[in-house]
């Protein structure tokens, strides 16, 4: 159980994110604050783990308050911010993200958004002790070792092709889900696989070094101009785009570079997505996991039209059902699985059993 501390001028404001807090059996709410000074004195004396914050009351009582608090403050912290508001330097420990209209939540939506915002701060406290982050909802395989949910056949069209690789795109959300993911392919898979997760400059090495240890595979960030080995999963560091190239002596090679952001991105599953299309063609595998936005979704319909074989995460296992949507809807999706389905439709696809 994750505590929560609540700091907003706004009742009302208040009230609803208790609601929201309230709906997941993973969060509490441990108290609220309705001044920065309340704020201040309430962390001190309740210890929470994690704080939800709302950048006005920053403002409202000095000018050197904000700054104050995000350079001092020792509590992982989610900080709302206005709709268009600029998106201030984040740390180890601050994340901001826009204020949603909460006045406007249907039952449904609050639903969805207490999901949501739950994996966020889970993901927010566990940026600097990985090892405590809690496993998706959604487990793989069971404990007598067979699937939870059992796929429909492959279509011979996309059996007994030469795959050369797989391609991951992830965003809010991912930790969890990479790790029950790759918890899924398991070992000795036959085809590298390559992950865009957009994902602080403080978090990736901790990120992977944590995969690695949980999942039991070799997980690495990508280096430049490396060759990708069978089984294998490269990460796109912070701020650089993952890309490939043909090379002679070994089909491809991994390209890193500091190309512009995409849709303000970087890395970006687009820019990954598109350089696959480019030197991979249709033998190549693309996923869109969990995550906000539409990143990914464009080159994913591009690569589908190539021929190659594309899988979006559904809505029940997504923590947020926004990247694997946006493909979904323009009609890039081959096939809309849910988490726990996905690592076996790989495994057919390459025609070989999980071991």
């Amino acid at each position: 159980m994750i505590s929560v501390l609540l700091a907003d001028s706004s009742a009302v404001n208040r009230s609803l994110l208790k609601e929201i807090i309230l709906k997941s059996e993973k969060l509490s709410c441990l108290g609220e604050a309705a001044s920065y000074s309340e704020l201040k004195a309430l962390s001190n004396r309740l210890k929470p783990n994690v704080i939800i914050a709302d950048k006005s009351i920053f403002d409202s009582e000095r000018a050197s308050s904000f700054s104050e608090y995000c350079n001092n403050s020792e509590i992982p912290t989610l900080i709302f911010i206005s709709q268009g508001e600029k998106n201030y330097y984040s740390s180890k420990n601050i994340k901001f993200i826009e204020k949603p209209k909460l006045i406007t939540f249907s039952s449904e939506k609050l639903d969805e958004y207490s999901k949501g915002l739950c994996q966020i701060l889970m993901d927010l406290k566990c940026n600097l002790l990985l090892e405590n982050h809690p496993n998706s909802l959604y487990s793989t395989v069971k404990e007598d070792g067979s699937l939870v949910n059992p796929i429909p056949s492959l279509s011979k069209d996309f059996s007994n092709r030469k795959y050369k690789a797989v391609l991951v795109g992830v965003s809010t959300g991912g930790p969890g889900a990479l790790l029950e993911f790759l918890k899924g392919i398991g070992q000795n898979f036959p085809l590298p696989i390559f992950i865009t997760q957009h994902i602080d400059s403080f978090f990736d090495k901790n990120l992977i070094n944590w995969l690695s240890k949980e999942a039991k595979l070799p997980v690495h960030l990508a280096e430049n101009n490396a060759k990708a080995l069978p089984g294998h999963v490269y990460f796109a560091p912070s701020d650089q785009h993952l890309t490939f190239i043909p090379y002679p002596e070994d089909d491809f090679h991994m390209i890193l570079n500091h190309d512009a952001p995409v849709n303000f991105l970087r890395p970006a599953v687009d820019k990954m997505f598109e350089s696959a299309a480019k030197v991979l063609g249709q033998n190549c595998i693309a996923v869109i996991l969990t995550g906000m936005g539409a990143d990914g979704s464009k080159e994913c319909l591009h690569l589908k039209k190539l021929g190659a074989y594309t899988i979006t995460q559904d809505k029940d296992s997504s923590v947020i059902y926004g990247m694997p949507k946006a493909a979904f809807e323009i009609g890039a999706s081959c096939e809309v699985l849910s988490l726990n389905q996905i690592p076996e439709r790989l495994w057919s696809l390459v025609g070989a059993n999980r071991s």
